[in-house]
């Protein structure tokens, strides 16, 4: 075994692609994600920053990877985790410990303020490691899939595809704050592969919902208080699930948000994972 660190460089995004898919099967969380899909993930969604990136390889062959992007987010600047994981063959010997070691002067003195990543709840071994490594818990999200009736709808609304992408307007539709890669300034830098779509009643916009189509992911669902239990927001994820043909995804609902969770478990959607915010001052 001949280990060694490198940092990321976009020449190794599909032996990347190649190590997340080993990585996550063999985790019995099967990776499904074509390449090109993948790279969006990774260099649109996470806009992928290889200073602060880093892989183990064992000769040529890639092993291990902890990726990170940097953004103000919450109003503290951020460094982000995207993505950690060793191939099975490797795990128990000391991997991630080895990039982070690596990595970490870079990040301190980067100038960032923090780390912050999720962690799969169940996932009791990486939870211990980023504990050791110094994170603590910030907040328990949940994470949901599924697919809504699809002969719910409410005939009357309006729905537009809009290009207004200043997210701020929808502020008074929502009670909780997006996590890192759904919130307001992140989506602005990836509205290639996202989609706003308005809900409106008459000329009333009474709701809003931002999504990947390629993926049935939604970034953000809001609807106006005094519109709420009507219907509006199963009507608007019915028109996404419609317009992507296929399931859909929610990621990271906090546990606090508990009208949202009320919502998506009634209408037939399934809380499949959970997630463990945590956070590491710098």
């Amino acid at each position: 075994m001949s280990l060694y660190f490198k940092y990321y460089q976009p020449a190794l995004l599909r032996d990347l692609y190649y190590c997340f898919t080993r990585t996550f099967t063999q985790a019995n969380a099967p990776f499904k994600l074509s390449y090109d899909d993948f790279s969006i993930r990774m260099l649109e969604k996470l806009g992928l920053n290889g200073e602060i990136s880093g892989l183990m390889l064992d000769d040529e062959e890639l092993i291990g990877f902890m990726l990170h992007t940097r953004a103000y987010f919450q109003g503290i600047d951020t460094i982000y985790n995207g993505g950690t994981g060793v191939v099975s063959a490797y795990r128990g010997k000391g991997i991630i410990q080895k990039i982070y070691k690596n990595l970490l002067p870079n990040l301190r003195g980067s100038g960032a303020e923090r780390i912050l990543l999720e962690v799969i709840t169940t996932n009791l071994s990486a939870l211990k490691l980023y504990e050791v490594m110094g994170f603590k818990k910030k907040k328990l999200l949940h994470c949901f899939k599924g697919s809504v009736p699809l002969d719910y709808g409410l005939n009357h609304l309006i729905y537009r595809e809009a290009q207004d992408f200043k997210l701020d307007r929808f502020n008074a539709f929502v009670d909780f704050s997006p996590s890192f890669l759904d919130a307001n300034d992140r989506l602005n830098t990836n509205w290639k592969y996202e989609k706003l779509i308005e809900s409106y009643q008459g000329e009333t916009l009474i709701g809003y919902i931002i999504f990947q189509r390629h993926l049935g992911r939604v970034s953000q669902l809001g609807v106006r208080k005094d519109y709420r239990r009507q219907g509006v927001g199963t009507s608007l994820l019915k028109y996404v699930q419609q317009d992507c043909q296929r399931s859909l995804t929610l990621m990271n609902v906090p546990s606090k948000a508990k009208g949202m969770l009320q919502f998506l478990i009634k209408i037939g959607l399934v809380n499949n994972i959970d997630q463990f915010e945590m956070e590491l001052m710098l």
